[in-house]
């Protein structure tokens, strides 16, 4: 186990995710490390000079971004690549990145709108907190006005971002063409994919998933329905499908934060 890779993280983020499956995919031993919403800027600010999550840790390196991240990568451990080398389809993988990582606003949008008010999420969120609890729910009040505020989340956003994730569905369907044995570029898993399934799993909640841990029957009866509906459409198949065939996690450690 490499003790000097360490994946600074929000468990449930799903762009944390796709740094998770990328350095999995390439059979790269890694520790992760949970940080507390809010405080983590201190960190990522001073390391990657950003105020979002991931940032990779590896040796005396910080890379900071789930895009970043995946070109330092591909650079520095061109085996199992992701990314075509040069050419039209780096391009377009590079391009569907892009497309999906935005779709991927809207899907954290959709989803605090439906769950930010749920017990589950707030302790999800807060699990790197080792102080007293009634300090914790003061803080768990704070961060989910905090998450209100920053990616506004409002009935009418939320409506709008609902439609978005079904966008990026449809956007999967017509790369596979209806099939969900099908990936996004040529015949292999590329980065496409992986950001693509990452991107959509809170919705689809593909089992053994950080999504999975949040019960169904916790969340609102709106949105088990979309996730129903997801889960049987094609673009809900093949992100089944990628993360059972695909996602192969290797054994990781959880350090203490």
């Amino acid at each position: 186990m490499s003790h000097s890779r360490v994946l600074f993280q929000f468990p449930v983020s799903h762009y944390c995710e796709k740094s998770r499956w990328h350095l999995s995919h390439k059979g790269l031993e890694f520790h992760e490390r949970n940080l507390l919403p809010g405080p983590h800027r201190f960190f990522t600010r001073r390391y990657a000079g950003m105020d979002t999550l991931p940032v990779l840790r590896d040796g005396s390196d910080y890379t900071g971004d789930s895009s970043r991240i995946a070109l330092y990568l591909e650079k520095h451990y061109p085996d199992a690549p992701l990314i075509p080398e040069v050419g039209q389809g780096r391009r377009h993988v590079q391009e569907l990145e892009d497309q999906f990582d935005r779709i991927g606003l809207h899907v954290r949008r959709w989803q605090y709108g439906h769950l930010l008010d749920q017990p589950d999420v707030m302790e999800a969120m807060l699990a790197p907190f080792r102080g007293p609890a009634w300090f914790k729910r003061i803080l768990s009040r704070i961060a989910r006005e905090r998450v209100r505020s920053l990616y506004q989340v409002d009935p009418h956003n939320v409506a709008q971002s609902e439609k978005r994730v079904l966008d990026g569905m449809e956007r999967v369907e017509r790369l596979i063409q209806g099939d969900p044995q099908r990936y996004l570029h040529g015949e292999r898993l590329t980065l496409a994919d992986v950001t693509a399934a990452a991107m959509l799993a809170p919705v689809v909640r593909p089992p053994d998933s950080p999504w999975s841990l949040i019960p169904e029957a916790s969340m609102p009866r709106s949105m088990r329905l979309f996730t129903e509906r997801a889960r049987a459409r094609p673009a809900g198949q093949w992100v089944l499908t990628r993360y059972t065939q695909d996602r192969h996690p290797v054994v990781n450690q959880l350090e203490a934060a």
